[in-house]
C-alpha cells in the first residue's frame, strides 16, 4: 500500500485534497440547518464534527496566502466578500463527508505510512533534501499546528486519498473526449489579414465643456478623491530610537577599544579591463605576460582591435560582475584572463592600496552608529513600558512624545493605504497592521498600540477624517479630456472596423478592402487556437475558429489596433494516438469532475449542520 500511496502522492488526488473547492453555500443542495452544535464545533457533516479550532486554522490559511500574493491581508469585510469563509468551509465539509466514508469502511492509515509521508514533505528538508526535525518543529509551531495535531491530520489526509482513489482512481477519458480534443489541439486555419490603427482616422475635435460635463457624469465612479484620516504617529524602532539617543565620548573610545580593529578602510585596487573577442586573443596575451612581455608591448604588436576600459581605484564592492571581482582582487597585482558570461576578460591590477584601520575620528560616526544601536536594543522594551504607561492616562500620543524625546510625524492615509509611505521608520511588514489599524480607527477612542515588526510598535490619534467626495470637472480637467480623446479614438476605430469587416462580408476582397486604409492584406501560416506562434495571437485565433471558411471579423489586441482577417482554409487534425500527458491529463480531469459530483451528493445525503454563533465569532476575530 506504502507503494501505492507515493505513485499517487502527485497525482489528481493529492490535487484534490489539497485545493479549496471554490462553490457557494448554494451548492450544497440543502437548506443549511442553523442549530446549536457546541461552542467547540463550527458545523458538523452526518457524525462528523468540524472544531472551531480546525476551521479557524483553515481560514487563517487561506487568508495569509492572499497576504502573499496580493501584498495586504484582506479585512474581514473583505474576505466575506470573496466569499473565503464560504470555500473554507466547503473544502473542510468536504473532507468531512470523507471522513465519513473513512469510519464507515474502517479504512486505516499505518504509523509508517503517515512517517515516510511526513519525511518525503520538501518543507521539512534540508537543502540536502535530508528531513530537519528542528524545521519540522518551527513550521507546525508557526501555522499554530501542535505534532499530534498534524501527524493526525495526516493520517486522515492518508485515509481519505484511498476512499478517493478507490472509487475514482480508474477513471478514464472516454473516447469521444479524445478524439474532440485532438481536433481542439491539432485543427488548423489559415486567414488573410491586416492591421488597423489609429493612423487611419480622420482627426476627432477636442471635447466641449458640455461633453467633457456628460463624460465625467458618466464615469463618475472612476474620478472620487479617496476618504482620507490625518494622523499623528509615533513610530518607534530600535533603528528611531537609535538616532534619538546621545552617545558619550567615553562610550565611542570603549567602543573604539573593543571593535576599532573592524573600523577599516576598504582595499582598493587600480584596474583596467579589456573584454577580448576570442580564445586566440586570450591565450596570446598569457604566453606574451609569461615570455616577459608587458601588456603594452603585447597589444602594440597584435592588432587586437580591443579597447581598454579603466575602472580606476576600486574596490571590491563597486563591481557589479563578480566574476571580475574576484579574478581582481583574489590574486595579486598582473594580468588575469576572466571567463565571463559576456566572454573573456583580460584585468589588469596595479597599485593595491590595503585595507586600514580608522582612526578614532575617522571612525566617530560609525562609533556613533554602533553605540546608540546597542543601547536602543538595550532599552527599547522598557521605552515601549514606559509610552504605554502614560498612554493609559489618555494622553495625546503628541505628549508623550514630546515626553519621552521621540518625534511624531503628521500624515494623511486612505483606506487602499496611500500615505503610508510618507512615515518614516515603517517597516514593510508592519504596513499591513498599521493601515488596518486606521481604517479601524474612530476618532475620539483610545486606540491600541501596533505592533509593526519584532521590537516595534506603533501609536497614533485620529485627528480628522475627510470623506470621499466626486472630483469636481476642474480638478480632473486634463485627465478627463485625455480620457475622453482615447475614448472616442477607441470608438471611432472600432466602427472603422466594423464597417471594413461588412465590406468584405459583401464581396469585396479583402486585399482590396486593405489597400482602401493603406494597409496590405497577407496571407497567416496555418494556425491553431492558440494562435501561429508570432504575430496571431489566442484571441485572434479564437475568433478566426468561431466561423467557417470566409469568415470575416476583426479582434481588438492589447495596444488597441484591430486585426482585420478572413478565414481562407480549414484543415481538420488527422485521427492520432493522443499523447500520454495529455491522456492522463484529461482522465485526471474525468476523476476530478466525477469526485466533485460525488462528494456534493455526499454532503446532501449526509446533512450539513451550521454553528453560526461560534462561526462568527471566529470571524469577528479580524475585525
Amino acid at each position: 500500500m506504502l507503494d501505492t500511496f507515493k505513485r499517487y502522492s502527485n497525482t489528481w488526488v493529492a490535487k484534490i485534497l489539497m485545493a479549496l473547492l471554490i462553490l457557494s453555500f448554494g451548492l450544497f443542495g440543502i437548506a443549511n440547518v442553523f442549530t446549536n452544535l457546541g461552542s467547540s464545533s463550527v458545523a458538523r457533516v452526518g457524525n462528523q464534527s468540524i472544531s472551531a479550532v480546525e476551521f479557524d486554522r483553515a481560514y487563517r490559511t487561506q487568508l495569509n496566502n492572499i497576504a502573499r500574493q496580493t501584498g495586504r491581508q484582506p479585512s474581514s469585510q473583505e474576505a466575506m466578500a470573496f466569499g473565503i469563509p464560504g470555500s473554507v468551509l466547503n473544502q473542510l465539509a468536504s473532507n468531512a463527508a470523507l471522513d465519513q466514508m473513512v469510519a464507515d469502511f474502517g479504512v486505516g492509515a499505518s504509523d509508517e505510512m503517515v512517517s515516510e509521508m511526513i519525511a518525503r514533505d520538501p518543507n521539512f528538508a534540508t537543502t540536502l533534501g535530508v528531513f530537519d526535525r528542528q524545521q519540522f518543529t518551527q513550521m507546525l509551531r508557526q501555522n499554530g499546528f501542535t505534532e499530534s495535531e498534524y501527524i493526525d491530520s495526516q493520517a486522515e489526509s492518508v485515509q481519505r486519498s484511498q476512499v478517493i482513489r478507490g472509487l475514482f482512481g480508474g477513471a478514464m477519458a472516454p473516447k469521444t473526449i479524445l478524439q474532440i480534443t485532438n481536433r481542439v489541439q491539432n485543427d488548423t486555419r489559415t486567414i488573410d489579414y491586416f492591421t488597423l490603427s489609429n493612423n487611419v482616422l480622420d482627426p476627432i475635435d477636442a471635447p466641449t465643456e458640455e461633453q467633457l460635463a456628460t463624460y465625467l457624469e458618466e464615469n463618475q465612479a472612476q474620478y472620487r478623491a479617496e476618504a482620507q484620516k490625518q494622523i499623528q504617529v509615533l513610530v518607534l524602532t530600535p533603528e528611531s530610537l537609535a538616532r534619538s539617543l546621545d552617545a558619550t565620548d567615553e562610550e565611542l573610545r570603549a567602543e573604539y577599544e573593543a571593535s576599532g580593529d573592524q573600523l577599516t578602510t576598504a582595499e582598493t585596487r587600480n584596474v583596467t579591463l579589456w573584454r577580448l573577442k576570442d580564445d586566440a586573443q586570450a591565450q596570446t596575451l598569457v604566453q606574451g605576460i609569461a615570455q616577459g612581455q608587458s601588456l603594452d608591448q603585447i597589444l602594440a604588436v597584435n592588432n587586437f582591435g580591443i579597447t581598454a576600459t579603466p575602472l580606476g581605484q576600486i574596490a571590491r564592492d563597486e563591481f557589479t560582475d563578480e566574476t571580475i571581482a574576484s579574478a581582481a582582487f583574489d590574486g595579486d597585482k598582473g594580468l588575469t584572463i576572466a571567463d565571463t558570461a559576456e566572454g573573456q576578460v583580460a584585468i589588469m591590477v596595479r597599485n593595491i592600496v590595503p585595507e586600514t584601520q580608522l582612526s578614532f575620528e575617522e571612525a566617530r560616526d560609525q562609533l556613533v552608529a554602533r553605540v546608540n544601536a546597542k543601547k536602543a536594543n538595550d532599552v527599547i522594551i522598557d521605552k515601549i513600558d514606559e509610552i504605554e504607561e502614560q498612554r493609559a492616562t489618555l494622553r495625546s500620543i503628541g505628549e508623550i512624545a514630546a515626553d519621552v524625546g521621540l518625534e511624531t510625524q503628521t500624515v494623511e492615509v486612505t483606506r487602499s493605504g496611500v500615505g503610508l509611505d510618507m512615515i518614516e521608520d515603517l517597516p514593510a511588514e508592519g504596513e499591513q497592521r498599521l493601515l488596518t489599524a486606521i481604517n479601524n480607527a474612530e476618532q475620539d477612542a483610545l486606540l491600541p498600540a501596533v505592533t509593526i515588526g519584532a521590537n516595534a510598535m506603533a501609536w497614533f490619534d485620529l485627528n480628522e477624517v475627510t470623506p470621499a467626495r466626486d472630483l469636481a470637472l476642474e480638478e480632473v480637467r486634463d485627465k478627463l479630456e485625455i480620457a475622453w480623446m482615447q475614448d472616442q479614438t477607441a470608438q471611432a476605430l472600432t466602427e472603422k472596423a466594423n464597417e471594413l469587416v461588412a465590406k468584405v462580408d459583401q464581396g469585396t476582397p479583402i486585399f482590396d478592402v486593405a489597400s482602401e486604409v493603406g494597409q496590405i492584406a497577407q496571407p497567416s501560416l496555418p494556425l491553431t487556437r492558440r494562435g501561429d506562434g508570432s504575430f496571431i495571437t489566442a484571441n485572434v485565433a479564437s475568433a478566426a475558429f468561431s466561423g467557417g471558411e470566409g469568415y470575416t471579423d476583426a479582434v481588438r489586441l492589447s495596444d488597441g489596433t484591430y486585426i482585420v482577417f478572413q478565414v481562407t482554409g480549414i484543415t481538420a487534425a488527422e485521427q492520432s494516438d493522443i499523447e500520454q500527458d495529455n491522456l492522463i491529463a484529461l482522465s485526471d480531469s474525468v476523476a476530478d469532475d466525477l469526485y466533485q459530483q460525488f462528494i456534493t451528493a455526499r454532503r446532501d445525503d449526509l446533512g450539513v449542520s451550521i454553528n453560526q454563533g461560534t462561526l462568527n465569532q471566529i470571524l469577528s476575530l479580524d475585525q
